[in-house]
Parts: structure tokens; sequence; C-alpha cells
């Protein structure tokens, strides 16, 4: 792996935790994209663009829940190819097909409800979420959160690919703000801002981790990443800080820090793409959630996937991909973040 390479990587965590030491800002990743076509002197025919091998990473927005027509039925491991499919992964690979040219192979490795990495895995199992047999305590069974992308994804990746899209911290966050209404963060407003800021850090190294894994696995892919909404303001996550205002901040806090602190810091100093979920109103449209098969408020429709599909194109073939916002509204209400809080909230993963 090249130094510079390793450096920016570093970087990546870096940003995700205020106590760690700066990279260098000279370090940079330059993504190894698949082969580029050569133009065909215009007498003779084109020749066809290079074919895509498309591999997904996430969780249940990779199957596809909540879509007419998901990955899997029921929707828990996604089929890797997901013919039909109306997610937003399957939707992608038309449209880069559709507008390229270039056959786009799918490798679908969405596992619903799974996080990003082990230890937020352990954090989430061991705090049942309001409303189940055994809230707040440790989730076993049927109940358990199924895997992480690093123990149970990462592995899948195939050298051979040369797209991979990243879409984490959905059930991270609910992870995280669960387990501090449960008391694992303390019941003191310091206590729990430095539980929050922790975790933060935690998810930052899972995914400097993953990054640095996917390209090793697969040095020829160019790597998208999807930044987090403001889940306070989804459907869901109004619901929530309705009936606990507190618990609707703290998932703000959560996941605005994971977008400002780790993923719109690092992934754009390491040469990768930001699709900016927090700044993009449609991330916030209650017709994006509903109506749907298994509308949740959390989870897209198909109207939901087809803007997430376009959001995720839009960075994957541009020349300069946009960067993510610096500051919008949805951001800046993180602002009114008042702990402690307090009681589990309802949980963001179905399968």
């Amino acid at each position: 792996m090249p130094n510079h390479l390793r450096g920016a990587l570093a970087a990546f965590v870096a940003s995700a935790a205020l106590a760690l030491a700066a990279c260098s800002n000279n370090d940079s990743v330059r993504f190894q994209p698949g082969p580029t076509p050569t133009p065909a002197p215009t007498a003779t025919p084109t020749t066809a663009p290079a074919p895509v091998s498309y591999v997904a990473i996430g969780a249940s927005d990779a199957v596809g829940y909540n879509a007419s027509v998901p990955c899997a039925q029921p929707p828990t491991i996604a089929n890797p190819t997901c013919p039909g499919g109306t997610g937003y992964v399957p939707v992608l690979a038309g449209l880069i097909t559709t507008n390229t040219g270039a056959v786009a192979t799918l490798d679908d490795l969405g596992i619903s409800g799974a996080v990003l990495g082990p230890d937020i895995l352990a954090l989430t199992n061991q705090y049942g979420p309001l409303g189940t047999t055994g809230q707040c305590q440790p989730r076993t069974g049927a109940s358990a959160v199924p895997g992480d992308f690093i123990t149970n994804e990462l592995p899948n990746v195939p050298a051979t690919a040369t797209l991979v899209t990243i879409f984490a911290g959905g059930n991270d966050t609910n992870g995280i703000v669960n387990a501090l209404g449960c008391g694992a963060g303390g019941t003191d407003p310091a206590s729990q801002a430095a539980f929050i800021t922790t975790w933060i850090t935690n998810f930052g190294n899972d995914l400097a981790n993953l990054i640095l894994q996917v390209h090793s696995k697969a040095p020829g892919a160019k790597i998208v990443i999807a930044n987090l909404p403001n889940f306070s303001q989804i459907p869901i996550g109004l619901a929530i800080g309705s009936q606990n205002p507190a618990a609707g901040q703290a998932l703000a806090a959560v996941s605005v820090g994971i977008d400002q602190k780790v993923i719109d810091k690092g992934a754009p100093a390491a040469g990768i793409p930001v699709v900016d979920l927090l700044c993009n109103p449609a991330s916030y449209l209650n017709s994006n959630f509903t109506p749907g098969p298994l509308a949740d408020g959390f989870h897209p429709n198909d109207a939901g996937y087809q803007a997430l599909a376009q959001a995720f194109y839009a960075q994957i073939s541009a020349v300069t991909p946009a960067l993510p916002q610096p500051n919008c509204s949805y951001a800046s209400l993180t602002a009114r973040v008042r702990l402690p809080m307090s009681g589990p909230i309802r949980t963001f993963e179905h399968r």
C-alpha cells in the first residue's frame, strides 16, 4: 500500500476524533477508476465502454426495505444481483448502464440491520430498543443485530470491483442513542456528551478501516460514500422527538456529528466523493417515505430510493464531484441539543 494512501486514510480517522493527531495536508488518496475507453476515429464504430463491476455495502437500505421490489424476501440479506429491484442499489446499476452504455454487473452485499463495525455491533446488542420485551436488556437470538459491514460484508468484496458504494451510519446512530438512553453514557450532560464523542470517534475508526480494506481488496475500485440525513428531522426521528425531545436532539447530535467530524472531512481529503444527504431537502420529504409496502418513517419508498440513486449517480458521473455543504439549516439544528436524555427509543432496524 503506497504511503500517500496510508496517510490519507489515517487522516480519515483523525477527522473523526478531536483528540487524534492531524495528518499532513499533502497526503491524498487517488482512486484508480476503471479503464477509460480510447475514443475511436470518426469513421469507425465507437469502442464500447468498459463494464462496471458495482459492489454495494450497506444495511436495509441496500436490501431495499420498503421498496415495492426489494432485493430479498423477507428482506434480510440481499440477493446479490437483485433483478428488477426498486431499491437504490439496483436502480443505480440501471442508471449506470442506461446513461453510459457500460454494462453494470451488481453485487449487493446489504444485510438488514447491520452496523458498521463489531464494536458498534456489541454496543447495539447490549441494549434492546423501546417496545421490545427486553428493552435496555441484551439482545439475543432473533432479536440481535445480525452483523456488521467489516465482519460480514467486507470479506465478500471481489478484487475485480470497479465501483463500491458505502452507506453506513443509520443503525449505528440508532444504536448509540438507544444505548445512551439506557444509561450507557451516564446520566449527566457532560458524561453523555463525552459518550457521543467517543462513539463518533469509534465510527470514524471503523470507517477508515473499512475503506482501507476495500482499497486493499479491490485496488481498482472507485469508492463513493453517502453521509447521513439529520435523523431527528426524518419522519421517525420527528416522532421520537415528539415523545422524548432529548432523544430527538441526541439523534441530531450523533448523525450530524458523524457527518461533520468524519465523513464530510475525511472522505473528500481522501479523494472519495460524498453524496450529501444531510443538506438535501429530498432526504426529509414525507412523500419519499410513504406510501410504501413497509413504510416506517425511516426507510425510503420507491420515490425515495429513486432520489437516492440519482444522488449517487450524480457524484459517480461528475468530472469534479460536488463537495458536501459545510453548513445548512438541517445541520444547524444541532446547536439546540440539550442533554441529558433517558429511556430507550424505537428501533430503525427492520428485517
